[in-house]
């Protein structure tokens, strides 16, 4: 059992430099070489915008509940309108910090 052992051991490290030279991946993107990339650019844009268009609304409709609910002494509301203009806002920053933010962490993966 032990000579099988070491047989395994040694054929283990023979294949190990050979799998890794065999093993290695290289991953470049490249947006000509993708049949579509520029209508699927399109439509993520397209999404951004609609994103953009309801965190406008959510902000407005968030404004509006938190002056309607501290005109009218109800607190519930007015905290509604106060969290929802906050993740209106957050949600605009991340539609405007998508593409920083993944080119960020794809660098930092590249390097």
């Amino acid at each position: 059992m032990k000579k099988l052992q070491q047989l395994h051991d040694r054929a283990a490290l023979a294949i190990s430099p050979v799998a890794l030279v065999i093993a290695q991946v290289n991953i470049k993107p490249d947006k000509s070489k993708a049949p579509g990339a520029k209508g699927l650019e399109d439509v993520v844009n397209g999404f951004a915008w609609y994103a953009l268009i309801a965190a406008a609304g959510g902000f407005l409709i968030g404004g509006a509940c938190w002056a309607i609910g501290g005109r009218i002494g109800n607190d519930y509301t007015a905290t509604g309108g106060k969290v929802g203009m906050a993740v209106s806002t957050g949600v605009a920053f991340l539609v405007g910090a998508a593409a920083a933010i993944l080119n960020f962490a794809y660098n930092t993966g590249n390097s």
